[in-house]
């Protein structure tokens, strides 16, 4: 029977180390004095019984092997893991695994593959660019893909050249991270693996039971850690430990076992990131897939975001963990709030905003009757005072909130003063009569409403408030509908919940300017215009995320470019484009290269309009180059950035533009290449 490699205990991984056939002495790591260390110990033995088992290991002259980590397991013992090379290629299947004790004594080993490595030729007929389309066409929607390696595919269905792909993205509804081998000789797929562990658990609140979240680990070894998300789990708020099991199932239905208040929170949690994927186009919390961790074991009645977590605590009779979504994603609404543009809301606006967050999650879940159904209050699952919900959008004096603006709501408890805000944003997704004035507001639906929530706090600064909201969702609804129905529903939700009208608020309808194909030589009149230019192969605008950076060798390839216009609307405005690349381990030389031109000369005494060109790799933003004080330049100009820094690595070219409110200028960045050699 082929054995396969023992599950990893502790994921406590060593610097991969080379123990080869061909070079039999001990590497300097297993040469070190082991006396007193048992690790090292167990390490040296290990590498001493590789080179001595060569038919156990079904060896083959040209095979190498280079241990990749070592995990702590119980009783003494590690376990050490190597990956086998042949002509210097991986082995995908030439995997084994060597047990040692803390003694020196080998205890066991277990081996992929039943038969040495025979093949004909390391040479493909398959281009690389080929294999990643073919691999990519595994899922519905690809989010990423790696580049493609060549490797030894070596199965029980026998051996092949391949190249390995590992693509992210959708496939049939789900999140999904395959990797696919495809044939480096005809171009088919010889195997495609999923790689997300989709645990079940036993939620108190939402349902049908069991619920689906997304888990890491694998054999008997799991953890709530979502793995396309690395930074977002769930943990004990005793010690801060994130839950894990020999298995992947997880709680038991009880609201008051943390085990289950975790199952209830990440479900949550990745129905938020969820619908800020599909509904908004935003990459986890702080906008770049980064989260912070739930903790579950709050001593207090009450949960609370503070920048580095998300603690959640019990009700105020039966000690239930409210860990419902609406509480969650309240929760992770003020991270994102946090996370754009000047920082949580301010003048009592921050809890309608996280309201708002968890309301759209709902409907995004839509779960059936009678679980966790869709609605507009807040709390209503976990009772917390024993008074139902807390909040209520349809009519926040249910719960003795105010549902209209006046002067005093900025200074009123920031509870409180969330319930014009509420009201809005029911009135503005479910439409109805204000219990204000008695307007009457047609509704847009909860996605349309959110959207233009988000995209109005991209807009915000330090200084906000309900005046400012108003007119940032006004400018927000007429970016994103061209009808202006947005736009009037917007502004009646505003006048229902009396928001009165500010001197910034944009207008909409009568006369539009047509955005131009071509660069103009004058700069159009009124808000904000999208250019979108007609990519040599496709179409996108300047806040698109598609639209091509290639990798290439030696040449500067003709992928296409965005166009923006900014300017002449009375405001400071920030535009956006990002594009992911990924960047092979094996480049000796990375160079971004790009051509910016500007087509329109700057007005105004002084000129604050700039350009940047960044990299964004995790959480850390490193600015390659800005332009400031711009001018006309009818000619483009050739740019290029060292990145050779971010090998191996798949990162984010940011193209950012910021004008200020009263100039108007546009830029043209083309043919963005990522050229490797």
């Amino acid at each position: 029977m082929k054995s396969t490699r023992l599950a990893a205990l502790a994921g406590i991984a060593a610097t991969a180390v080379a123990a080869s056939f061909l070079a039999p002495t001990a590497t300097p790591a297993d040469a070190a004095p082991t006396a007193g260390n048992p690790r090292l110990e167990a390490q040296q033995a290990a590498a001493s019984w590789v080179q001595g088992h060569g038919n156990a290991l079904e060896r083959a002259t040209a095979d190498s092997f280079v241990r990749t980590g070592t995990y702590d397991g119980d009783a003494g013992v590690y376990s050490m893991a190597y990956e086998r090379t042949h002509e210097g290629l991986r082995v995908v299947g030439g995997d084994f695994v060597v047990l040692a004790n803390s003694a020196g004594q080998v205890v066991g080993s277990s081996v992929a593959q039943e038969q040495p490595v025979e093949i004909g030729s390391t040479t493909p007929t398959v281009k690389a660019a080929r294999a990643a389309q073919v691999a990519q066409g595994q899922v519905d929607q690809v989010s990423d893909s790696s580049a493609p390696e060549l490797v030894i595919w070596h199965r029980d269905a026998g051996t092949r050249l391949a190249y390995e792909v590992e693509v992210r993205g959708v496939d049939a509804g789900n999140v999904s991270w395959q990797k696919v081998w495809v044939d480096a000789n005809d171009g088919s797929v010889l195997e495609s693996r999923e790689q997300i562990a989709h645990g079940t658990g036993t939620a108190a609140y939402s349902g049908p039971n069991p619920v689906s979240i997304q888990t890491s680990g694998s054999g008997s070894s799991f953890s709530m850690t979502d793995p396309t998300a690395t930074t977002l789990k769930c943990q004990n708020a005793s010690g801060n430990a994130t839950f894990t099991g020999t298995d992947d199932v997880w709680g038991n239905g009880d609201p008051t076992n943390r085990e289950t208040g975790c199952v209830d929170a990440l479900y949550a949690a990745q129905q938020l990131k969820g619908m800020l994927s599909s509904w908004l186009g935003r990459n986890g919390m702080n906008g770049s897939g980064g989260w912070v961790p739930i903790r579950v074991g709050l001593n207090d009645v009450n949960a609370y975001y503070d920048g580095t977590q998300v603690q959640i605590g019990h009700s105020q009779t039966g000690g239930r963990w409210i860990s419902s979504i609406d509480v969650v994603a309240h929760e992770f609404g003020h991270g994102i709030d946090d996370k754009t543009p000047g920082g949580i809301s301010g003048g009592g606006t921050q809890e309608f905003v996280g309201d708002a967050f968890a309301t759209a999650t709902e409907y995004y879940d839509n779960q059936p009757s009678p679980y966790d159904t869709p609605d507009h209050t807040i709390g209503e699952e976990i009772d917390l005072v024993g008074q139902g919900p807390i909040r209520d959008g349809s009519n926040p004096a249910n719960v003795g909130d105010p549902s209209c603006y006046s002067s005093s709501i900025p200074n009123a408890e920031v509870h409180a003063a969330a319930g014009p805000g509420d009201h809005w944003f029911y009135l503005l997704s479910r439409g109805g009569v204000s219990k204000c004035n008695g307007q009457s507001v047609t509704g847009i639906g909860e996605q349309a409403a959110i959207k233009v929530l988000y995209n109005g706090m991209l807009m915000k600064t330090s200084s906000s408030n309900y005046l400012k909201y108003r007119t940032w969702t006004l400018t927000a609804a007429k970016n994103l509908d061209s009808t202006c129905a947005q736009f009037n529903a917007v502004k009646a939700a505003w006048n229902a919940v009396n928001v009165p009208a500010q001197t910034g608020d944009p207008t909409c309808g009568g006369t539009t300017t047509t955005p131009p194909t071509t660069p103009p030589t004058t700069p159009p009149t009124g808000g904000n215009l999208l250019l979108n230019p007609g990519f040599e192969s496709g179409a996108t605008s300047w806040t698109g995320t598609s639209g091509p950076i290639t990798n290439n060798t030696g040449r500067a390839a003709r992928t296409g470019s965005w166009k923006l216009w900014l300017g002449g609307n009375g405001s400071s405005s920030t535009e956006t484009v990002n594009q992911s690349v990924a960047i092979p381990a094996s480049a000796t030389a990375a160079t971004l290269s790009y051509w910016i031109r500007t087509d329109t000369a700057e007005t105004g005494s002084t000129a604050y309009d700039t350009m940047r060109v960044q990299v964004v790799d995790g959480s850390t933003v490193t600015t390659l180059r800005t332009f400031t004080n711009v001018g006309t330049n009818a000619t483009y100009t050739q740019y290029s950035s060292n990145l050779a820094a971010y090998k191996g690595r798949t990162v984010t070219i940011r193209f950012t533009m910021t004008e200020d409110s009263s100039l108007q200028t546009s830029f043209v960045v083309d043919d963005t290449a990522l050229n490797v050699s």
